[in-house]
């Protein structure tokens, strides 16, 4: 039963999918963004230091944060990619 209900669940998302196919690829980058901007800065919890090696432009812990904003802003775009 469970399994039947699945497939008919994933039936309809297909179909879905299908009708409104750009919209729904929106909306499923922009239901994950959270859990993937969490991804890319979980392993920045867990560091103890941060050694940066300068060169031309702006340097420093200061410019981490836009960093990480401009990998997660990249996102759709991989994703459209894919």
């Amino acid at each position: 039963r469970r399994a039947s209900a699945e497939a008919a669940a994933a039936k309809a998302k297909a179909e879905a999918f299908g009708q409104f196919q750009d919209a729904a690829v929106v909306e499923m980058v922009l239901q994950r963004l959270p859990q993937v901007a969490e991804a890319v800065a979980q392993p920045l919890l867990e560091m103890r230091r941060v050694t940066l090696v300068g060169g031309s432009g702006d340097v420093g812990v200061a410019k981490i944060p836009s960093e990480i904003l401009d990998l997660v802003t990249r996102l759709p775009g991989a994703v459209g990619a894919l």
